[in-house]
C-alpha cells in the first residue's frame, strides 16, 4: 500500500514537473540551468517511481525517466531551443501514465484518465513554479514572463483538479466513500481522509492560488516564492491522500 501510493505520488511529481517545464519552455526563453535543474528533478522522481512501482505502470516511469533523460543529454550538447522538441515532451510526460492506467486498474477509465492528467498537471505546476521563483535570486535578469506563465498554469491546474473531483464524486465518488448525508464526513473513516483532502489538498491552494497571480502581477517574487512553499506542502499532501483514496476505491479522488 505505502508503495503503491508513493510511487503514484513521485510518477505524477515527474511527469508533471517535466509537463510544466516543457509547457513553459514553449512560451518562454528560460535559462538552461533551470531546465536542466527540472528535468534531472523530474527523472530523479520517475527513476524512484520506476524502481517502486509494480505492474504495467512501472512502464510509463520508465518512458518519463528516458524522455527526461534524452531532454536533458540534448541541452548538454545544445542549449538551443525547439518548440517541436517541447511539444512532444509535453505529450509524453503527460499522456504516457493516464494511458498505461488503462492496464492497472479495473474502475472506470475515462475517471482514473482525467484523474492522472489534472494530478500530475498540479503537481508540476506548481513544483517548477516554485523552482522557477528561486531563479530569480540567481538570474536577477530573468524576465517576470516565465513567473506570469507558471502561476497561470498553477491557477489553471488546481482550478482543473478541483473540476475533476467534482465529476468523480458526481460519477460513483460518494458512493465509494459512503458519502450519503452531511454526517457521514465524521462517522467514515474513508469519507474523513477525503474532508482532510477538499480543505488541505484543493480548498488552501485554491486560495493561495489568487492570492500567487496576484502577488506576481506586482512582481514580488520573493513572496510568490514562499507563497509557493506552502502551496507545494499543500498540494503535495492533499495528492498524497487522493492517491491513498485511489488504492483503496479505485476513484481518482
Amino acid at each position: 500500500m505505502i508503495g503503491s501510493v508513493t510511487a503514484l505520488l513521485l510518477g505524477h511529481l515527474a511527469s508533471g514537473s517535466l509537463l510544466v517545464t516543457a509547457l513553459l519552455s514553449f512560451e518562454n526563453k528560460l535559462p538552461p540551468t533551470f531546465l536542466r535543474f527540472c528535468i534531472g528533478f523530474a527523472a530523479l522522481n520517475a527513476l524512484t517511481a520506476t524502481v517502486i512501482s509494480e505492474g504495467p505502470l512501472r512502464w510509463a516511469w520508465v518512458a518519463v525517466t528516458g524522455t527526461a533523460a534524452l531532454w536533458y543529454l540534448a541541452l548538454k550538447l545544445s542549449n538551443n531551443f525547439h518548440r517541436l522538441e517541447a511539444a512532444t515532451i509535453a505529450a509524453i510526460s503527460w499522456f504516457t501514465p493516464a494511458i498505461l492506467m488503462f492496464y492497472s486498474t479495473d474502475y472506470s477509465y475515462p475517471l482514473v484518465f482525467i484523474g492522472t492528467v489534472s494530478s500530475s498537471l498540479l503537481l508540476g505546476a506548481v513544483t517548477v513554479t516554485m523552482i522557477l521563483g528561486h531563479w530569480y535570486l540567481v538570474d536577477t535578469k530573468l524576465l517576470i514572463t516565465p513567473l506570469h506563465g507558471g502561476s497561470r498554469w498553477f491557477v489553471i491546474a488546481i482550478v482543473l483538479r478541483c473540476v475533476v473531483v467534482g465529476i468523480v464524486l458526481v460519477y460513483g465518488g460518494f458512493e465509494s466513500l459512503h458519502i450519503y448525508q452531511v454526517a457521514d464526513l465524521f462517522f467514515s473513516t474513508n469519507a474523513l481522509f477525503f474532508l482532510f483532502r477538499i480543505l488541505v489538498g484543493l480548498a488552501a491552494p485554491l486560495l493561495l492560488a489568487g492570492l500567487i497571480w496576484q502577488t506576481v502581477k506586482i512582481r514580488s517574487t520573493q513572496s510568490a516564492t514562499g507563497l509557493l512553499y506552502v502551496a507545494l506542502a499543500l498540494v503535495l499532501f492533499g495528492e498524497l491522500i487522493s492517491h491513498f483514496l485511489f488504492i483503496l476505491t479505485g476513484f481518482p479522488l
